[in-house]
């Protein structure tokens, strides 16, 4: 990998006991709710699953050891546009050929649910080909600074996360992106053509369609009204994170429990699992998100991602996207969209349906994600 621009400084983590002893403090003396009767989680997030999760988050989660092997890969930080910002980098052994790739987290994940993926493509295949992940934090997320003034809505997003990839020295590089990493990358595609290789999603934003396109066929309108459906019910976060994130925001800054609380419903609507969350997320992926947001204090700073694109005055979705695009689609990714409706808004050149998997697929299912970011790739040399 390129050298870091001086800006641009080593950067390791580092919590110690007290922070860490706080955070279990808090964990301990929550007070829990009344419930009256068990409703699952028909009204939200299962009372059942997450005291079941806060227990192991006091006697089970080792944040030293989780903390220990996040520094097993190269950090580095500093001023982009005049904020900081962090990200994870890795270049993996000697190859004969590699591949810049910016990978791009949503919430409520990190840059940690990358760490699978960005192992394996930093391995050589048999052709010698393997990649330089870059993994940020972005803006108000982790270890990157919250925006100092409004306006910091995914279309300005991509402009930074282009001027990091510079400041790391790569004039030319991939973009892959899920949740706001395929919306943040969708801009970055439509704003820097010349500077993305290929994009690689496996979640299809909410986009203008292009004018004059067919009639939507029987397999779009289906998974629209689907889309439709899961909103009426599942979209409540979008409608307060986008007009009063800094009302909840006070709440999940003081209780550690109420954060794990507002995440976990996520992971169990959008993930590929019967009745046992667990069999599709690992509890310590989980957790290390949930400690990462506490300990860095960033639950308002990543929310307003929502309310920003929501009062963005910039059309920055709007277009066709030209730069050649592979989707994969986990089928229980409630965002995971047709063949022919991505085929309307991005130059699509591999569509690929995985047999198993849901929105969180770098976790679900990091060795599917890795190989079709891989072939996609490839199939661009």
């Amino acid at each position: 990998m390129p050298l870091p621009a001086s800006r641009l400084l080593p950067f390791r983590i580092e919590f110690g006991p007290r922070a860490v002893d706080d955070m279990r403090r808090r964990i301990e003396e929550f007070r829990w709710p009344h419930l009256g009767y068990d409703s699952g989680w028909a009204t939200g997030t299962s009372d059942r699953v997450l005291r079941d999760l806060v227990r192991t988050w006091v006697r089970d989660f080792d944040w030293s050891r989780v903390q220990a092997a996040l520094n097993e890969r190269a950090h580095v930080r500093g001023e982009i546009e005049g904020e900081a910002m962090h990200a994870m980098v890795s270049a993996g052994p000697a190859a004969e050929h590699r591949v810049p790739l910016l990978m791009i987290h949503g919430w409520p994940s990190t840059f940690a649910d990358f760490l699978d993926v960005a192992h394996l493509l930093g391995r050589p295949d048999e052709a010698g080909r393997a990649f330089d992940t870059v993994v940020p934090s972005l803006p108000g997320f982790g270890f990157s600074d919250a925006a100092r003034s409004p306006g910091m809505h995914p279309g300005r997003i991509a402009e930074r996360l282009h001027a990091l990839m510079r400041a790391l020295g790569y004039r030319r590089y991939g973009v892959h992106g899920g949740d706001w990493g395929a919306i943040i990358g969708t801009a970055l595609a439509l704003q820097h053509p010349e500077a993305v290789i290929g994009l690689h999603l496996h979640h299809a934003p909410g986009r203008p369609e292009p004018a004059g396109g067919p009639p939507l066929s029987d397999t779009e309108r289906a998974y629209l009204d689907g889309l439709r459906q899961f909103r009426a019910e599942e979209s409540g976060y979008v409608a307060i994170q986008g007009t009063r994130p800094q009302s909840l925001a006070y709440a999940q800054n003081d209780s550690p429990v109420g954060l794990l609380a507002w995440m976990l419903e996520k992971y169990w609507a959008w993930s590929d699992h019967g009745d046992d969350l667990w069999t599709a997320v690992d509890r310590d992926r989980v957790l290390t998100n949930a400690t990462l947001y506490w300990l860095t204090g960033t639950a308002l700073s990543a929310m307003r991602i929502y309310y920003e694109r929501a009062h963005a005055r910039e059309a920055f979705l709007d277009g066709f996207v030209q730069v050649p695009t592979g989707f994969i689609r986990f089928p229980r990714d409630p965002w995971g969209a047709p063949r022919e409706l991505v085929a309307r808004s991005y130059h699509l050149v591999r569509y690929v349906e995985a047999e198993r998997g849901g929105h969180f697929a770098a976790i679900e299912q990091p060795a599917a994600l890795a190989g079709d970011v891989r072939a996609f790739f490839a199939g661009l040399a």
